[in-house]
């Protein structure tokens, strides 16, 4: 009988023009978009590639010098954007692109996306995740409040409980019929992106997301019929949907980000650099202030090598104290660098426990971790390319440290392409797909635990349906 049901109610969508003309245009929109952006996205990262290859150029042809001259001639870091992200940008849409990388100092990353685009439009980020997330559920309100309304006002309802038909069996197969007319609409759309992404991309990751959007759509789904068994009239039904989804895809993402902003600020960059000035030159509790620590510092080296001033020294004076206050500082800026991730991933955590009212966050959260544009993995990229930093930057200290004696001015030239090309490449390798389900856990709990509650609501709407 299920099986009956559910193609009675397929058909009936099929042959309503609503399904084909918002359909059609939700997947063709969402196809353009996808296409475009994974274009953008090609191109961007060659241009990404060009611009790192033409800054290593440079770096490697900077002439003869100083070797700490050499290392404040600095290299960039950039940060590859998977396929996924064409579908998905996250936060990489208004973070930096690039971290300038060179001694003394960690530095924030540049060059903002969001910077050359256009004007919002204040609808939301018009992207291919936008319109399966945001749109494809209107569409789904709109097809879906008439499913038990329209044959209650046509008289139906009554006959179909007369002949005995059980309520459960009704809904659910109403609800399986919409999840299933959509997913034929949108099917081609859907592969194309599959053909477009998983071709470049680990088929995991783009699995995982198409399983979730699955779940998130049906939960829609199940909300639509569950509304609709609820009201006594369609316009009523289509009213409480549309008011629903202004709500969960609108509303409570923007109140729950202002609440977040409110309630659990972060710092502002000025107090951010300040205080990190404060601790190198004052010192953390404990440890003395930079002067202090540096005459240590110099007398242990005195007696390390047995000589009574830093001219005697077998090694370079000068690059042996910057090794030493670099390590400081960059004790220093880890530590206030990895505060003020955590409060971000404070801010994180708040935000989805406010926003878990909605299914919209979640699905949103969940794309991004796959896609490899939220927090977790920006913090991933930028700590990487700070161990480089530190890397680089010791190694041409230590170059100079080994290569002189005593004390040495920085006009001196002992280093040259030989050395500057020994630099190792930067090179990043971001985390796998299980990096990025384990970030999105929590997101997919909500989602489960929303999915859950709308087969509930059905479950209860067939306890309660009457004709």
């Amino acid at each position: 009988m299920m099986a009956t049901l559910v193609m009675k109610e397929l058909r009936g969508l099929l042959r309503d023009g609503r399904l084909w003309g918002l359909g059609v245009a939700l997947a063709l929109l969402f196809a353009a978009m996808l296409t475009v952006a994974q274009q953008r996205r090609d191109a961007a990262e060659q241009e990404r590639l060009a611009v790192a290859a033409a800054s290593r150029a440079q770096w490697d042809d900077q002439g003869d010098k100083h070797p700490h001259r050499g290392a404040h001639f600095g290299l960039y870091a950039f940060k590859p954007a998977s396929p996924l992200a064409a579908v998905e940008p996250g936060i990489d849409a208004h973070t930096g692109q690039a971290l300038w990388l060179e001694p003394h100092k960690r530095n924030m990353a540049m060059y903002t996306p969001a910077a050359d685009a256009p004007p919002s439009l204040g609808i939301g980020e018009l992207t291919p995740a936008f319109v399966l997330t945001a749109l494809v559920p209107l569409l789904i309100a709109v097809l879906g409040h008439g499913a038990v309304t329209q044959e209650r006002e046509s008289g139906t309802l009554r006959m179909l409980h007369a002949c005995g038909l059980r309520a459960r069996p009704a809904l659910f197969g109403k609800w399986i019929g919409l999840c299933a007319a959509v997913s034929l609409v949108l099917m081609p759309a859907l592969l194309l992106g599959a053909w477009l992404i998983v071709d470049r991309q680990g088929i995991a990751a783009a699995g995982v997301l198409a399983v979730t959007l699955l779940i998130y759509l049906a939960t829609w789904a199940a909300l639509a019929v569950a509304i609709s068994a609820h009201c006594r009239t369609s316009r009523t039904a289509l009213l409480a949907l549309i008011g629903l989804w202004i709500v969960a895809v609108f509303l409570i993402p923007r109140l729950s980000a202002a609440a977040v902003e409110q309630w659990s600020p972060l710092p502002g960059g000025q107090t951010f650099w300040s205080t990190i000035a404060r601790d190198i030159d004052q010192g953390l509790p404990g440890d003395g202030d930079a002067r202090e620590r540096l005459q240590a510092f110099e007398a242990s080296l005195l007696a390390q090598h047995g000589v009574s001033r830093l001219e005697d020294l077998p090694i370079g004076a000068n690059a042996s104290r910057r090794l030493f206050r670099d390590a400081y500082a960059a004790r220093v800026h880890a530590m206030h660098f990895a505060a003020l991730w955590d409060a971000q991933r404070d801010q994180q955590f708040l935000l989805r426990g406010l926003g878990a009212i909605s299914p919209f966050p979640a699905m949103r959260a969940i794309g991004s971790a796959l896609a490899g544009t939220d927090l977790a993995h920006r913090r991933h990229f930028e700590e990487a390319a700070e161990l480089y930093r530190q890397r680089f930057t010791t190694l041409m200290d230590e170059w100079d440290r080994d290569a002189t004696r005593g004390i040495t001015s920085f006009e001196s030239r002992h280093a040259g392409a030989a050395q500057w090309r020994a630099m190792p490449a930067w090179w990043y390798t971001p985390p796998d797909w299980l990096f990025a389900l384990g970030v999105a856990l929590p997101d997919l709990a909500v989602l489960a635990a929303w999915f859950a509650g709308a087969i509930a609501a059905l479950w209860i709407s067939a306890r309660r349906l009457t004709p």
